[in-house]
């Protein structure tokens, strides 16, 4: 089980749909800011899902084009589909940020260097923040139309990233 497995299944809901143009779409929602996956790994859990019989499939030809195989859910999918839904609203996981164990260590280096590393992390989350806040906006306006949920964790990892970067700027300001 796992969330992209639902992001797969839910965007199926809405109808048939090629690997590629999930992948395409997926792209547009900034996927790989919500979760740690990569193209590749979508194309092999939409095979994965397919293979667990949770989609079906069947291969369509459009004009000139060259044939191309569409996915789409089934009734165990869509039982899937509900069983995931109803973990992920009970089961919250903990949440784990990579920087972890830098900001413990801290301490283990002298101030100088533990200085000039803050102010390297501080730069990143800045930089991050700064994108969240800026010109993919305009992407809102197609989750807007598309996906609002969607949108809603946008925003939510806005004021995740803006909220680190104010802690890492009184981190800084306090070594």
């Amino acid at each position: 089980m796992s969330s992209i497995d639902l992001i797969i299944l839910g965007y199926l809901l809405h109808g048939e749909k090629s690997a590629y143009e999930m992948v395409k779409e997926f792209e547009t929602w900034n996927l790989s800011y919500w979760v740690k996956i990569s193209n590749a790994s979508i194309y092999k859990k939409i095979i994965k899902l397919s293979k667990d019989g949770y989609l079906d499939s069947k291969n369509i030809k459009e004009g000139e084009m060259p044939e191309k195989t569409v996915y789409y859910i089934n009734e165990k999918g869509h039982n899937y589909f509900h069983e995931l839904m109803e973990k992920y609203s009970t089961n919250f996981s903990n949440i784990y940020f990579d920087f972890s164990g830098f900001i413990v260590n801290l301490n283990n280096v002298d101030e100088n260097k533990r200085h000039n590393l803050l102010k390297n992390f501080n730069a990143v989350l800045k930089s991050k923040s700064e994108y969240m806040n800026g010109p993919h906006k305009e992407e809102h306006k197609y989750l807007e139309e598309h996906n609002k949920n969607a949108l809603d964790l946008i925003e939510l990892y806005e004021d995740l990233y803006n909220l680190l970067n104010k802690w890492s700027s009184k981190l800084l300001k306090k070594h």
